[in-house]
């Protein structure tokens, strides 16, 4: 038995108490296929410390097989000897058959390190040494898709792809989707996708093919997609979102109801199930329940200003003008938007507080003077108040957007024959 093979024994079996014996044995007499093939396991296993002194063993006995410096240089970068690892990479000729795992180690230290430019020009000279590598046509879309650049990764990508479906842990039909996704053509990712659905395998796959089939308002493959993802890990958080709202695109509340609960029970921070939550117990009469949603999500998140307006549109619905009223007590006037100016307006004009009704109408007037709707409530109040003259003005306002509404043309008749 190759010594070089006893080592690796005894170091699966958790004994290592003969490992520099069996290490200076296998240096001193196993052949240097075994040797090379002990470093590599080594170094898998974690034992870099062997694994530097094999490599060093083949460099000195063959000095010109520059493979050896490249994978010791490898090792020494990753246990942060930075220096002495650049100087055996650079040391590789361009002449030498491992001057382009050289650049690759060079590539791949420098975007470790974030020098995204830097690892690009060593993978381009390393491309131009050997254009058909799959590694370093990988490397290179890889990079454009961390930079953003994702035209040139989806060439390059789709390079790939014609020889091989996968790279590492990469299933490269994920990657193109995910380059067309970004570039905005969510259209042909669908088709990448069903196409190759049978390659995403992993939960993080499935839930981007969802994303990407939910932004292409393919609902039903969406659904299918989070789904998957659920079931294989309940607690995947990102997912319930989105299943939401592909419910809610088919109109199937119950479903977002289900999905908006199950969801805040592994995360009740997620402000959107708490809002598509209520909107679809809402929209199933279950009122009840999406008040509790709306202020179960405000304790959560009392800054939310939509889903302090969701509520406030829910009392109104429900006239609870005082608990209306109420959500915005507290906030200074900066903090209330016009649609909020609009509710409370509402509010104040069935509790008679006409003064403050008034006052809030015209704080919302700015930004829905052209709003049909909030004319003619606005008109009514004004009427309900006896200002004719204001009541006249909305009304010629309103009739421009909605000629055709005789009732209120009547009424503007009626005021323009009152003297």
């Amino acid at each position: 038995m190759k010594y070089s093979q006893e080592l690796l024994d005894a170091i699966e079996n958790h004994d290592f108490s003969e490992t520099n014996i069996l290490l200076k044995k296998a240096l001193d007499n196993d052949e240097p296929e075994a040797l090379a093939s002990l470093a590599e396991n080594l170094t898998d296993l974690g034992f870099s410390d062997l694994a530097k002194e094999v490599y060093r063993a083949l460099i000195a006995k063959f000095p010109h097989e520059d493979i050896f410096k490249v994978y010791l240089a490898e090792i020494l970068l990753n246990d942060g000897q930075e220096d002495d690892g650049l100087t055996l990479l650079y040391g590789v000729s361009k002449e030498s058959d491992a001057y382009v795992e050289s650049l690759l180690a060079q590539a791949d230290y420098y975007q470790t390190n974030g020098l995204i430019e830097a690892a690009k020009q060593k993978l381009l000279e390393a491309q131009n040494n050997a254009p058909d590598q799959e590694a370093i046509l990988f490397g290179l879309a890889e990079l454009d898709y961390m930079s953003g650049n994702f035209e040139e990764a989806l060439k390059n990508y789709r390079k790939l792809f014609e020889t091989t479906k996968t790279f590492g842990e990469v299933v490269i039909s994920q990657r193109i989707a995910a380059c067309l996704a970004q570039i905005g053509d969510y259209e042909e990712a669908s088709k990448i996708i069903k196409k190759n659905s049978t390659d995403l395998l992993t939960i993080d796959a499935q839930y981007e093919a969802g994303l990407i089939m939910l932004a292409n308002g393919d609902n039903k493959e969406a659904i299918k997609f989070l789904d998957q993802v659920i079931e294989t890990q309940p607690d995947y958080v990102n997912a319930y979102p989105l299943l939401a709202r592909a419910y809610a695109n088919e109109n199937n509340n119950e479903e977002v109801l289900q999905a908006a609960q199950t969801g805040l029970s592994y995360n009740e921070f997620d402000e959107t199930l708490y809002s598509l939550g209520a909107r679809a117990a809402a929209n199933l009469n279950d009122k009840e329940q999406a008040e509790k949603l709306l202020k179960k999500g405000l304790k959560v998140a009392p800054d939310n200003s939509d889903l302090r307006l969701q509520l406030s549109n829910l009392y109104l619905h429900e006239n609870k003008d005082l608990e209306n009223l109420k959500l915005f007590e507290d906030l200074e006037d900066d903090q209330i938007e016009p649609q909020a100016h609009w509710n409370m307006a509402l509010s104040y004009q069935r509790l008679e507080k006409y003064d403050k009704a008034k006052s809030e109408f015209l704080l919302a007037y700015p930004s829905f003077q052209n709003n049909p709707d909030f004319l003619k409530q606005m008109l009514t109040f004004f009427r309900e108040i006896a200002d004719n003259n204001t009541t006249k003005a909305l009304l010629e306002k309103y009739l421009q957007l909605v000629p055709e509404d005789s009732e209120m043309q009547a009424l503007y008749d009626d005021l323009s024959m009152e003297k």
